[in-house]
C-alpha cells in the first residue's frame, strides 16, 4: 500500500472510493462529480492537504481536508474519512493520520476538527486515541414541514446583498463548518429576510435544490413572535412539500430543538464535533 497526498488528478479516483465507502454507513450516501465539486468548494477542500490509501491502481481510503485562516490560526477540518469495506480494520485511518502528522506541523497548523455519528462508537474511540476531544453535540433534523401561522408581523424578502456581520449579532450558538459563514459565501445558498418597518430581524439560508436548511436566526428582541415560522413557511413554498433537512445545530441552542420539532421535523440523528490541537 502507498500513502500520498492527493492531487487535481485524483478526483475521478476520490468520488469513487467516496461511494464505496459510504455505501453501506450509518447513513448511506452517493455524491454526483457535481455535487463533489460544490462540497470541495464550500467547504475549502485542498487536495494537496488531503490523503489516500492507494493498493495499486485502487484508492482505498481517504481523508479530505478543509482549510482556512482564522485570526492568523490555521484550522483543518475533516471534510470527510472513508474506506472501503474490504480494507476496514486495519487502522488506515491512524496511517493517515501518522503520515500527514509533519505536514501539518510544518504548515503552522493550529486546530484540527471532524464531526462524527454519535452512535458511531468504534470511529469515536479511534479519534479519541488520536488525540481528539468531544468539543459539542450537533443535533439533525429532517421531515416534511407543518407550518402553522398565527401573525404575520414581518415581511419577508430575498436577501441579495448580504452582511456576513451583521446575520453574525442574530447568533446565539455558532455553526458548524459546512454551514458557516465562509461555507455560505462560497455555496450562495437562497437568503431570505425578516423585515419590520423596512429593518432586518431575521433571516434563513436554505438551498432548494438539495432541500438542506443552513442558517436559522432571529433578532433576541423579536424572537417568540412568529418571525422564524414565517421564514420558515416561504421555506415551505419552495420546497412544495419535500422532505428537507437541518444538520448540524449545536445542542445548546435548546429552544431551536423545539422549534425544529413544533414545525413537524424529528431529530432523527446527532454528531459529535470533535477537535485536536496541535
Amino acid at each position: 500500500m502507498i500513502i500520498r497526498r492527493l492531487n487535481q488528478n485524483d478526483t475521478p479516483i476520490l468520488l469513487k472510493t467516496i461511494n464505496a465507502a459510504f455505501a453501506d454507513y450509518i447513513v448511506p450516501f452517493q455524491l454526483t462529480e457535481a455535487q463533489l465539486q460544490s462540497k470541495i468548494t464550500s467547504e475549502n477542500i485542498l487536495l494537496d492537504w488531503s490523503i489516500g490509501v492507494f493498493l495499486e491502481d485502487e484508492m482505498v481510503a481517504f481523508i479530505m481536508h478543509g482549510v482556512r485562516n482564522e485570526n492568523r490560526k490555521t484550522k483543518v477540518y475533516n471534510a470527510g474519512t472513508g474506506v472501503i469495506p474490504t480494507h476496514r480494520g486495519k487502522a488506515l485511518v491512524d496511517k493517515m493520520y501518522d503520515f500527514i502528522q509533519d505536514f501539518l506541523l510544518k504548515n503552522h497548523t493550529n486546530q484540527l476538527i471532524l464531526e462524527v455519528i454519535e452512535g458511531n462508537s468504534s470511529a469515536i474511540r479511534a479519534y479519541e486515541k488520536n488525540g481528539f476531544k468531544i468539543n459539542r453535540k450537533l443535533l439533525c433534523f429532517s421531515g416534511i414541514l407543518d407550518v402553522k401561522l398565527n401573525t404575520n408581523i414581518a415581511k419577508i424578502r430575498i436577501l441579495n446583498d448580504i452582511n456576513w456581520d451583521e446575520l453574525r449579532n442574530f447568533w446565539d450558538i455558532s455553526p458548524s463548518w459546512q454551514s458557516s459563514n465562509e461555507s455560505m459565501k462560497m455555496a450562495k445558498p437562497t437568503a431570505l429576510g425578516a423585515f419590520v418597518n423596512d429593518h432586518l430581524v431575521g433571516y434563513v439560508l436554505f438551498n432548494p435544490t438539495n432541500k438542506r436548511v443552513y442558517q436559522i436566526a432571529v433578532s433576541k428582541e423579536f424572537r417568540r413572535k412568529g418571525i422564524g415560522k414565517q421564514l420558515f413557511q416561504e421555506v415551505q413554498n419552495q420546497l412544495s412539500g419535500e422532505k428537507m433537512q437541518v444538520n448540524n445545530v449545536d445542542e445548546a441552542g435548546e429552544n431551536l430543538k423545539l422549534f425544529f420539532e413544533d414545525l413537524g421535523l424529528k431529530n432523527d440523528i446527532n454528531q459529535f464535533e470533535m477537535t485536536k490541537y496541535l
